[in-house]
């Protein structure tokens, strides 16, 4: 049965998809199966893969009660995706937990390894489906007091929704140059345990994936990376 990971922010702009595509890339590689579903109506992790305008989308799974769901396609070796599209952001009254009745009444969370859900950057039903679906929470955040404190508003809003996902604090976009002082330190000792060791960089490159799937990452950056990703699943392999 899939580990469904859920990279989810309170705001836009911290790199919530560079980190679900860099997670689900990362993972393919290393010979799992995995299933990227893009909940978000600005389509960025579909664009990504090049797979917009589908006759069939993520709002489909939301929307419907499903037995057996047309809209996977295939990305890449390894990376199957449910698109999203711009209708997406009309849906209104989804029930919170539509996404995680359908992933299991149609056998799509049986059918891979990994399940990696990009919400919208902000609360809301398409957020709660993803967050209620999640074995693995990820809360990104840039080196910034605004993104710091969008993270603290967010522990409020899921300690009120009784959310029992593993809950991780990444610090993205990190650059020495233009961190802004002081705050790395802040974050460490705001959310200690949560929080990953470690920062991923501000680089290029990674930035470059959400444009091409295919981009090379260098061979520092992506060990960088296999550590981060190590240090959250090591608690799931060995539970």
């Amino acid at each position: 049965m899939a580990k469904i990971i859920v990279p989810s922010s309170y705001k836009g702009g911290v790199g919530k998809t560079t980190i679900t595509t860099v997670i689900g890339e990362t993972l393919a590689s290393r010979g799992f199966k995995v299933l990227a579903i893009d909940l978000d109506s600005n389509c960025t992790l579909t664009k990504c893969y090049n797979k917009l305008f589908q006759d069939t989308s993520s709002k489909n799974l939301l929307s419907e009660t499903v037995n057996d769901f047309k809209g996977i396609y295939q990305a890449k070796e390894n990376i199957d995706i449910v698109p999203s599209c711009l209708e997406n952001n009309l849906l209104n009254n989804i029930m919170d937990i539509q996404l995680k009745i359908n992933l299991q009444k149609t056998g799509i969370k049986d059918t891979y390894d990994y399940i990696l859900i990009d919400p919208p950057g902000y609360w809301c039903a398409h957020t709660r489906n993803a967050v209620f679906c999640a074995d693995i929470l990820i809360l990104p955040g840039t080196c910034s007091s605004l993104d710091f404190s969008a993270i603290q508003l967010y522990f409020d809003i899921l300690k009120n929704c009784n959310i029992e996902a593993d809950t991780y604090v990444a610090v993205n976009k990190s650059n020495t140059k233009t961190n802004e002082p002081g705050i790395l330190e802040k974050y460490k000792n705001t959310f200690g345990e949560f929080l990953i060791p470690g920062t991923i960089p501000d680089i290029p490159s990674l930035k470059r994936l959400t444009e091409n799937v295919n981009y090379p990452i260098h061979a520092a950056v992506k060990k960088r990376i296999e550590n981060y990703l190590d240090y959250f699943l090591q608690g799931e392999n060995n539970a």
